[in-house]
C-alpha cells in the first residue's frame, strides 16, 4: 500500500481543487457579490414578509458594510426580487 501512496504523491487528486465561490454580478460598482449572501438576504426578505428596511437598517441586520449592502440590494432590485419604495425602503416586489 505504500508503493501505491507515493505514485499518488505530488498528483492533483480531486481534494486539491480549489474551487471559486459563484458570484452574483451586481450593478453599477464592477464587483460582484458572492451568490451565497444574495441568497441570503433574498431568503431574508422572503421569510419576513412585510419586511421593509432602508439601507442602513439592512447593513445592520446582515452584518455589511454600506457598500456591500447597496450592491446586494440593487442586484435583487434589478433582478425583480425586491422593490426600492420612494422612501427608501425596500420590499418584496411580489408581496
Amino acid at each position: 500500500m505504500s508503493h501505491h501512496s507515493s505514485a499518488l504523491a505530488g498528483k492533483p487528486t480531486s481534494l486539491n481543487i480549489q474551487r471559486t465561490p459563484r458570484t452574483y454580478p451586481t450593478p453599477g460598482a464592477g464587483r460582484s457579490v458572492p451568490f451565497a449572501v444574495v441568497e441570503r438576504v433574498r431568503a431574508e426578505f422572503a421569510e419576513m414578509r412585510g419586511f421593509s428596511p432602508t439601507l442602513g437598517q439592512a447593513a445592520r441586520l446582515f452584518g455589511m458594510t454600506l457598500d456591500e449592502c447597496d450592491r446586494v440590494l440593487r442586484s435583487l432590485v434589478q433582478d425583480g426580487s425586491l422593490r426600492v419604495d420612494d422612501d427608501g425602503r425596500y420590499r418584496l416586489a411580489h408581496w
